[in-house]
């Protein structure tokens, strides 16, 4: 409980560092004249987020197993996401797999590897994102650095994840790590079981080829929604980067940070997008318009949905107890 609260307060903290960092040196003339520029086009940008919710929603239909539909994968996602937007500790990952349980009558420690596999595929298409649209010439030096080792460290997780896929070589590992009296040790070897299951039930390579493709183009939609928040604001930026900032935003989004990825949010735009000539002021108020574009829907709906669920978190966070008890 310590650590948790311990966690809570520094993602509290990194967010309001960061949020403020985004406006220093801003006035609130110059946001409030950038947004006074929005057009009609910044109500297409939900329409590209529905898509990618719900291209989402599907690969991780596919990735629970044939008895889970479309529907019920989308309540639970949409939930999921209303979660991670009130809460901290980004429990809408944990809260999606509960439904999804809840539901199904499926295993909460099941439902929760599938989670964990479906972010996986989230990761494969934003790392093939970035690769497709990596805009070499434009980036400063130790930018590109780093995005070569972040792009590093997934491929070594896809080559894992391919190495898991077969049966003899993770099971192998299991017992082994089985053998090694240390708690931490029992329950990762509990992980490569599950991994290995959902990939075994995914089926064939072809299978997990369109799961990754699906996932690029999810994230592909919302950079759409993005380049039409631009366009929105009077922006210019060029077409091809949009995706690359999408891209990197969502990997930014990882460190801790408040409920709804406030200060963060704010933060990476503005400066993913100087690096392409956007002035500060605009690129806030770009943050401020695509960050709203996602944030309000995902929460009226997830609370309605969440309500019709009868959905109690205090329920979810007994049992998430119960299964680390018991393993």
């Amino acid at each position: 409980m310590k650590r948790h609260t311990g966690i809570t307060i520094l993602s509290f903290v990194v967010s309001i560092v960061l949020f403020y960092l985004s406006l220093r040196g801003l006035h609130f003339n110059e946001i409030w004249a950038s947004l006074r520029k929005t057009n009609a086009y910044a109500f297409i940008p939900i329409f590209f987020i529905a898509a990618a919710i719900s291209l989402s929603s599907f690969r991780w239909s596919r990735v629970a197993g044939a008895t889970v539909r479309f529907g019920e994968a989308f309540v639970a996602m949409l939930i999921g996401m209303f979660a991670n937007n009130v809460l901290p500790l980004r429990l809408g990952e944990v809260v999606r797999g509960y439904v999804l349980s809840h539901k199904k009558g499926l295993s909460f420690t099941y439902a929760c590897s599938t989670v964990a596999l479906d972010r996986f595929f989230d990761l494969t298409g934003l790392l093939l994102l970035t690769l497709v649209f990596f805009p070499r010439a434009s980036l400063p030096p130790a930018v590109s650095k780093g995005i070569y080792l972040v792009i590093g460290v997934l491929v070594l997780c896809v080559l894992l994840i391919i190495l898991l896929s077969r049966e003899s070589l993770s099971n192998h590992l299991s017992k082994r790590i089985l053998t090694m009296e240390k708690s931490f040790l029992s329950r990762l070897s509990k992980r490569v079981i599950e991994v290995q299951e959902n990939l075994r039930r995914i089926g064939s390579p072809m299978t997990i080829l369109f799961f990754v493709v699906m996932s690029f183009f999810t994230w592909l939609s919302m950079s759409i929604a993005l380049y039409f928040v631009t366009l929105a604001l009077g922006v210019s930026v060029p077409r091809a980067c949009i995706p690359f900032v999408c891209a990197l935003l969502n990997f930014g989004i990882t460190i801790p940070s408040s409920p709804g990825y406030v200060g963060v949010y704010q933060f990476l735009i503005v400066y993913l997008l100087s690096i392409f000539g956007v002035p500060r002021s605009e690129g806030f108020t770009v943050s401020i318009l695509y960050h709203a574009s996602w944030y309000i829907p995902y929460t009226i709906v997830g609370f309605g949905l969440s309500l019709r669920e009868h959905l109690r978190i205090r329920d979810m966070r007994k049992l998430e107890e119960q299964e680390e008890t018991s393993q």
